[in-house]
């Protein structure tokens, strides 16, 4: 019944180590999620690494952290 929902938390559609990138990038910048989530104009559970970020979301995480999209997706700024 659920099937959708266990195919989206399977690992390979992860990106391993974004969500530790995420969470790193915000405690450096002394934020919380929920003044990120509001300055890019999203809920802040979206940032709870529960979910793939979409497209618009992660471009607007990407520049409100002032990081690259290559940083937060492989680790290499």
């Amino acid at each position: 019944m659920w099937r959708w929902l266990d195919m989206a938390r399977e690992s390979h559609l992860w990106i391993n180590g974004l969500w530790d990138r995420i969470n790193e990038e915000i405690y450096k910048q002394n934020k919380t999620k929920a003044q990120v989530a509001q300055r890019c104009r999203f809920d802040r559970k979206t940032l709870y690494g529960e979910y793939n970020l979409s497209l618009p979301y992660f471009v607007r995480l990407c520049a409100e952290l002032g990081v690259s999209a290559d940083y937060l997706l492989f680790g290499k700024k």
